[in-house]
């Protein structure tokens, strides 16, 4: 039972859930209180010690169902036992006629021989026999044991579908299977027998492989998931389909998360300040000035600030929709963030990230402002207009965006001025480095004004970015 229990906390884990080895301790002597007789309390008290939230309870329920979900063999009808057929004139029994329970001693040591006999369920019955005969509860124990022998909870991926699939068969005793089939295809009085034994090792097939797909989906969901994560993080952002928005979602905001839980922890230490001795003294003057609680001079923080302007415009707008999504990240764990989207003039969208959701939030910022042709002359007119003065030393400029600029004017003095007055100026391009300046590229123009100008097109470019900016707003802090 002990097993079991383990193989229930690995499909845990394979189904997303982070299931703790102090919750593993709790559940296990929960299972001693409660026994493995009545299903309902056993759910209960695992769902109780392994869940920590309702969606986790909602998830362990739900693997509960499928794992405790005892499988059986369907079989047709054709493979039912027959009747014997009456023996030629002249005959003796063969090994067509003789019922399925007193199969030949030949059959027998066949299906017992070989390292591939495997566990031998249902009184020790061969696999014929048993498919045969059509016991399926024989069947379901013979597969399962034969599972366990081979390991099958250690399925992650899709393509060992087809190796766990063979490995159980020849658990079960395939080989020796086979090898009864092959002797009744050689007598020519056997045709049926040999007929019925094949349809069955194909049904056989076809149980086996449905019984390790429940696996792989049991076992394997989150190695699936994960491997797919790895998969989008690498792709370029403009490859990436409509149908894994909303998993790049998920990977950004946990991307965000990780990276701010890192970068706050190192804030808390910057920000502690130096020993208040007054306080401490006073405090402590009962303890014979033995300092068991201390006080410290907490800093002034001169909070940095974030300015961070995202092209829309259709030649970036693959793009576009992921690096608004990094901008609305960026405002959950920047303090003083403004955010600027911008097509041939900038628009300030800091209200509608505060205001909605991710989702609509960056779909409502691409329908207002993307669509147009891009002036990035123009838009650094209004950046002189509208932000220039609210810029400085302590600033962070972060622009998005590929320079391309319609054969306009780049007005690269403002970048200068710009580079002058802010703290930092990033540029992130999503075309590749060997691009910057070809055709309508105003990018070689505008990267000497910025203090890092990097190629971004992939949430690998993103993190990196991402770190950067709040491991320099830790140290400012």
């Amino acid at each position: 039972m002990q097993a079991t229990l383990e193989d229930f906390f690995k499909a845990l884990r394979g189904s997303d859930l982070d299931v703790s080895l102090n919750a593993q301790v709790d559940a296990a002597r929960a299972v001693q209180l409660v026994g493995w007789s009545d299903r309902t309390l056993l759910k209960s008290a695992l769902g109780a010690t392994l869940a920590k939230t309702i969606s986790d309870r909602a998830l362990c329920d739900d693997v509960f169902e499928r794992f405790f979900h005892f499988e059986s063999f369907d079989f047709e009808k054709a493979l039912a036992p027959q009747p014997p057929a009456e023996p030629a004139s002249g005959a003796g029994p063969s090994e067509a006629t003789a019922p399925p329970g007193d199969e030949p001693a030949k059959s027998q040591g066949a299906a017992g021989s070989g390292g591939s006999g495997g566990c031998r369920g249902g009184g020790g019955q061969a696999l014929s026999q048993l498919l045969l005969s059509g016991d399926s509860a024989a069947l379901a124990k013979r597969m399962q044991e034969a599972a366990r022998e081979i390991g099958l909870t250690d399925i992650w991926f899709f393509t060992q579908k087809g190796y766990y699939t063979l490995k159980i068969q020849q658990a079960m005793g395939l080989e020796s299977l086979e090898r009864e089939i092959a002797d009744a295809r050689r007598q020519t009085l056997a045709p049926e027998h040999a007929r019925r034994l094949e349809l069955a090792r194909k049904r056989l097939y076809a149980e086996v492989r449905n019984y390790v797909e429940r696996k792989l989906a049991l076992y394997g969901t989150a190695p699936t998931r994960q491997l797919h994560d790895d998969f989008l993080l690498s792709q370029r952002l403009s490859n990436i389909e409509a149908r894994d928005f909303a998993r790049m979602h998920v990977i950004v905001y946990k991307m965000a998360k990780r990276l701010a839980e890192r970068h706050s922890r190192r804030k808390k230490r910057r920000v502690r300040g130096q020993l208040d001795f007054r306080r401490t003294l006073r405090k402590n003057a009962a303890y014979d000035g033995v300092m068991f609680e201390t006080f410290w001079r907490a800093k002034v923080v001169d909070r940095p600030r974030v300015v961070a302007i995202c092209d829309v415009s259709g030649s970036v707008r693959q793009y576009a929709r992921f690096l608004l999504l990094f901008l609305h990240s960026l405002g959950e764990q920047v303090s003083d963030l403004r955010s600027f989207a911008f097509t041939n003039h900038l628009v300030d969208v800091s209200e509608t990230f505060e205001s909605l959701p991710v989702e609509q939030a960056v779909d409502k910022v691409m329908q207002a402002v993307g669509g147009s042709g891009t002036d990035y002359g123009q838009v650094l007119l209004d950046i002189h207009e509208q932000l220039l003065d609210d810029i400085g030393r302590r600033t962070t400029v972060l622009i998005l965006g590929d320079a391309r600029n319609n054969r306009g004017e780049a007005r690269a003095e403002i970048m200068q001025l710009l580079y002058q007055r802010a703290r930092r100026v990033i540029w992130l391009n999503p075309e590749p480095v060997a691009f910057w300046g070809l055709g309508d590229s105003e990018m070689k123009h505008y990267a000497p004004y910025c203090h890092i100008a990097r190629e971004c097109n992939s949430i690998m470019h993103l993190e990196r970015t991402l770190d950067a900016l709040l491991r320099a707003h830790s140290a400012s802090a």
